[in-house]
């Protein structure tokens, strides 16, 4: 007798569109897809009528729809009702990219960091001049009266990054991907006491725009510029490297003109068993003396 070619097995419908038993009859069962009959022995068969149905659940499926909204768009079904699911997804789609764009942004800049730290590491201890573009920061002194001995007191520093990086997310920027630091103020290294009125930075991106509200009283910008710049391994509050560094100015001609910045390319994160300090990176704005 020749096989009517319009009933089709649970294994021809699994064939056919190249999906699996296990999920027909997980269809069958919560009523998303189910056979034209079931006999009694448990076979279920399909129509081949039933081929676009299937097919349009696997094709929505994959394109990330859920299979209650599947289910419901099959009930009474027009043109607007279906437009409307698609631009509904549509939307959440675009909103998904937009994030996994600022992710892999944010990927990018992390790893321009640390290509950044590898390059300075190689030359850590040799002084050199770099020209470098206007930046801006986000600035908190350690002490509000400027008297502060971090080395017995590193939970302040801590305690003041943490709320720079709030104050970052606050302006709905990623806490950790321009840098961060500690500034020691021009008029205290004049004075012979560079730690007066010294705190903690994190750098704002070069396009900044601050469209939130949140207060950014504590803006500083450093114009574009000349920089005595040391890659070393020390802590905020070591000063040694820094006279080094102003000697070091002094030797080439050139003259101190403002705040220097003292970057924190690897923290604590990245010790070693050998080295339990921090690698930072000191930026001293300068000119040549005529």
């Amino acid at each position: 007798m020749k096989k009517d070619r319009s009933v089709l097995t649970i294994s021809e419908m699994s064939s056919i569109c190249r999906i699996s038993r296990q999920t027909l009859i997980y269809y069958d069962k919560n009523d998303i897809f189910k056979p034209v009959f079931v006999q009694e022995n448990g076979y279920r068969y399909y129509s081949i009528y039933q081929v676009p149905y299937l097919r349009e659940i696997c094709s929505l499926k994959d394109n990330y729809f859920s299979l209650k909204d599947i289910v419901e768009n099959f009930e009474g079904r027009t043109i607007q009702s279906t437009k409307k699911l698609l631009t509904e997804k549509k939307d959440i789609l675009q909103n998904e990219v937009e994030e996994l764009k600022k992710k892999m942004r944010s990927i990018d800049d992390r790893l321009r960091f640390l290509n950044r730290a590898e390059v300075e590491l190689a030359r850590a201890g040799m002084p050199y001049i770099a020209h470098l573009p206007e930046c801006r920061i986000l600035f908190r002194p350690w002490s509000k009266d400027g008297d502060i001995s971090p080395e017995s007191d590193r939970s302040t520093m801590h305690f003041t990054h943490m709320a720079l990086r709030n104050q970052l997310e606050d302006l709905n920027l990623k806490t950790n991907d321009y840098g961060w630091g500690s500034m020691i103020p021009f008029s205290s290294i004049q004075k012979g006491i560079p730690l007066e009125g010294a705190g903690g930075y994190v750098n704002l991106p070069a396009n900044f725009i601050n469209t939130t509200g949140t207060s950014t009283d504590n803006m500083l910008v450093f114009p574009e510029s000349d920089y005595a710049c040391l890659g070393r391994y020390g802590m905020p509050y070591e000063t040694q490297d820094l006279l080094h560094l102003l000697d070091w100015i002094k030797t080439q001609g050139y003259r101190l003109t403002g705040n220097v910045l003292d970057e924190c390319l690897l923290d604590t994160t990245h010790y070693t068993d050998e080295i339990k300090k921090d690698f930072c990176l000191l930026l001293a704005p300068v000119e040549k003396i005529s």
